[in-house]
């Protein structure tokens, strides 16, 4: 099967690699604190038909104020036509931080390893550009927390110009 097509005299790859990055909000269950930030940024890429997800992920009570570091690797399935794209994952965590002790002082460090999960919408603005939502879970032995970033998402699909008389200009 052919991988390449064409859109707009654009030369365009399914089974292409994509990358998200972008910012939002979470909600830590565990230390039931206020509405937190949350940024993130995750590398998708494939090997044949099969999608993985490898990212980062910093939590914390808001912008600039961190406890919580994440990093995690996720096996998923991915929909996309010329205007959306969806995509979900689920796997291992592996978070680090400090854990708050008291009623203010974020003060014990922490490791632990966890499960991820997430789900990935954008509207295309381009075939390899757009922007959408990711909800994402993160749960460990220290804490539970859920939430959601508005991406920015950027795909390796493009291949080059494909002009009227059949050529190619990569």
């Amino acid at each position: 099967m052919d991988s390449t097509f064409v859109l707009n005299n654009k030369k365009l790859r399914y089974y292409n690699n994509w990358f998200t990055v972008g910012g939002g909000f979470n909600q830590n269950l565990t230390y039931k604190r206020k509405i937190g930030f949350a940024g993130g940024l995750d590398f998708n890429f494939h090997i044949k038909q099969h999608y993985f997800q490898l990212g980062t992920m910093i939590t914390g009570e808001q912008f600039g104020f961190y406890d919580n570091y994440e990093f995690h690797l996720g096996y998923g399935k991915r929909y996309e036509d010329k205007d959306i794209h969806f995509a979900g994952f689920a796997g291992i965590s592996y978070s680090t931080g400090y854990a708050k002790v008291g009623d203010t002082v974020y003060t014990r460090p922490f490791s632990h390893p966890g499960i991820y999960a997430q789900i990935e919408g954008v509207k295309k603005i381009t075939y390899d550009v757009g922007a959408g939502l990711a909800l994402f879970v993160d749960l460990n032995q220290e804490q539970a927390i859920f939430g959601a970033r508005f991406i920015v998402y950027f795909s390796g699909a493009y291949r080059g110009k494909k002009y009227s008389d059949g050529k190619t200009i990569d």
